[in-house]
């Protein structure tokens, strides 16, 4: 893992790992959570790979070991509406800055999964949950997070299965939108409505 060499030679240097969740979805936020760790924290990694090769119990469990240690994370999301109003690649840029500054500081190598943004001498990684463990704990959060909102709202959206698909275009979803329309969590500007 790309960490491992920053912290064999240094291992009081900060990485911070950023990752966003939700880029792909009809409806619902789009959220990118960041982590701020060095090698203290190696024992909370051990278990830690991309959040889609863990089950959700998995997650929820690393998650509460996050939330119980002294690792500073953020998370930030960026809503339906503004999605629509400025267009997915300007919210995931949003997402991911606004997450990292909130717990950056001067010294920190930041890692970013697959998007390339300018401030903070981010590194893009390309698989990155695979390759840096922080981007991996960041990717778990953001999940949890995100996929936490989207059961909490299923109940109000009761035709579209959000608590299951999490807002993805599934084939009951498509169905669900073509039964039922949009919902003012949908993006719009995504052309949802069947033709």
């Amino acid at each position: 893992m790309i960490e491992d060499k920053i912290w064999s030679s240094n291992p009081s240097t900060y990485i911070i790992g950023s990752d966003e969740v939700g880029r792909g979805s009809f409806a619902g936020p789009i959220g990118a959570a960041s982590v701020r760790i060095n090698y203290e924290h190696i024992d909370l990694l051990l278990d830690v790979k991309d959040s889609k090769k863990l089950s959700p119990k998995k997650r929820n469990q690393i998650f509460e070991l996050v939330q119980e240690s002294e690792i500073e994370y953020s998370y930030i999301e960026r809503d339906n509406e503004f999605i629509d109003l400025y267009g997915i690649k300007l919210a995931n840029e949003k997402v991911l800055e606004d997450s990292i500054s909130s717990i950056f500081q001067d010294g920190d190598i930041v890692y970013v999964d697959h998007f390339k943004i300018s401030k903070f001498n981010a590194i893009s990684l390309i698989r990155g949950e695979d390759n840096c463990r922080p981007i991996a704990l960041a990717s778990i959060i953001a999940k949890v997070l995100r996929d936490n909102f989207m059961i909490e709202i299923s109940n109000k959206y009761s035709g579209y299965a959000f608590d299951k698909n999490k807002g993805y275009g599934t084939k009951e979803h498509r169905l669900a939108i073509k039964k039922y329309g949009l919902t003012d969590v949908h993006r719009k500007s995504f052309n949802l409505m069947p033709k």
